[in-house]
């Protein structure tokens, strides 16, 4: 059931394909990209449904008959708990099948929804279960909700507009379900969240969440507290060895089956892309708190902790950081051709103490997000600058300009339907995106 959608003309679809031809390969796009809200308008309609994303958490519907609301790509949508497993999820659109009011106002548990305008009602699984009033020759089984296409993974709940338009999501599930489970995804808990609207586009918003070249001067925490920076953040050859021989060493205390553990999928318009790395944290810490240390329990299968980070990327706009003791998942939602959601959620092991501080746990996440929101709004009033020009990727920069291409091939496919036009995707594995403002390990990818 897609929204309404403007009419773009075909006058516009040749300019933006021409924009796109323009493009001068590993330097920044043009400025129309990140400002024009006609490009934006086709990328709702075009490239948005060609995405699967994170929506919510399997914890957030703890119990049979639970449900929520959720916003997906400005659609409303409902999140409905209708068994007693682990993937018994289901999700539609939040409208009613009678005269289009919204069903659900608010989270809630019922053994059905009903609509507050007429009270038609419906059970989990999206069956009108309302009958007695219809009018004769009217078949109630055309009436149920609209459905919704949804995956659980490992604890995750992901979902995309249109099933006919979205890539097949079952490589990243049978690649990540049990990498998530054994770091406790499956098994946790929220603990806080927190929303960063900024006033960008949400390319910017991506580009400078894909690099770690701006790390230095605008991030003195991560700088402080992770390791990687010494490669992802500058070029200097003494702290590349410095970073090599760190990682021998912790590769040498948790051993080959824990130091191989990864996967990648660059994905297409065809396949999610997927991947997971780990890396240590670095400087002897065990988590990523302020001091290194632990801020809560061990999660998933972990009997100590090892000083590592697990980075997962699931579809294009979804991540998850996972040290030993918690999780931090990543959200990025477009809400306009200047304005983007980053929406930060913070998770424990279910049976950790109550009293875990949410501040200790939140604290690297959330100064690093602050500081970001600003730099990238910073960036999005200097992009709308008349003295705006496309710049340069450094090679520090490798995995934004990678995204960039692809975004720019995916987009004149679905603008001209040539196929052949898409066939630029992704790098090299050493330089796929796996992990917040970190590289993957090359030698294991």
């Amino acid at each position: 059931m897609p929204a309404i959608e403007k009419v773009i003309s075909a006058t516009e679809r040749e300019r933006v394909v021409r924009l796109i031809d323009d493009h001068r390969k590993d330097w920044s796009l043009q400025q129309a990209f990140y400002l024009d809200p006609d490009i934006f308008e086709l990328e709702r309609q075009l490239w948005f449904p060609r995405q699967w994303v994170i929506v919510a958490h399997a914890s957030e519907l703890p119990e049979k008959g639970s449900y929520i609301i959720r916003n997906l790509f400005d659609e409303e949508i409902i999140l409905a708990r209708h068994g007693d497993g682990p993937d018994d999820i289901a999700a539609f659109y939040n409208v009613c099948t009678h005269r289009g009011s919204r069903l659900c106002t608010k989270d809630g548990r019922g053994r059905l929804m009903v609509c507050p305008y007429h009270a038609w009602a419906f059970r989990l699984t999206g069956e009108l279960q309302t009958r007695r009033d219809l009018p004769e020759g009217v078949n109630p089984d055309e009436l149920g909700l609209h459905k919704v296409p949804s995956k659980v993974i490992g604890g995750l709940v992901l979902c995309g507009l249109e099933p006919a338009h979205l890539p097949d999501i079952e490589p990243a599930a049978a690649g990540l379900t049990d990498l998530l489970l054994e770091n406790g995804v499956g098994n946790a808990r929220i603990i806080a969240r927190k929303s960063y609207l900024t006033k960008a586009n949400w390319k910017l918003v991506l580009e400078n969440f894909l690099e770690c070249y701006h790390c230095r001067p605008a991030h003195p925490e991560y700088f402080r507290v992770n390791g990687h920076v010494k490669v992802t953040a500058m070029r200097d050859e003494y702290k590349a060895k410095e970073w090599q021989e760190e990682i021998e060493a912790w590769h040498s205390v948790i051993g080959d089956a824990e130091f191989d553990k990864g996967v990648w999928e660059p994905g297409d318009l065809d396949t999610t892309p997927f991947a997971m790395h780990r890396k240590p944290i670095g400087s002897g810490r065990l988590t990523l708190s302020d001091d290194g240390q632990p801020v809560s329990c061990l999660m998933g299968g972990r009997t100590n902790y090892d000083g590592g980070e697990n980075g997962f990327r699931i579809g294009r706009l979804s991540f998850l950081s996972a040290p030993n003791d918690y999780l931090t998942m990543f959200q990025m939602v477009p809400r306009s051709a200047n304005e983007t959601d980053v929406i930060l959620t913070w998770l424990v092991d279910r049976d950790a103490d109550a009293n875990v501080d949410p501040e200790k746990i939140s604290w690297m996440w959330d100064v690093t997000t602050v500081q970001d929101k600003k730099i990238t709004e910073d960036n999005a009033e200097g992009v709308a600058s008349r003295a705006y020009r496309p710049g340069p990727y450094t090679p520090l920069e490798s995995q934004a300009a990678f995204f960039v291409e692809t975004y720019l091939s995916q987009m004149r496919e679905l603008i001209t339907g040539d196929r052949a036009s898409s066939k630029q995707e992704w790098g090299a594995p050493s330089q796929l995106f796996a992990s917040p403002k970190a590289t993957c390990n090359t030698r294991r990818l």
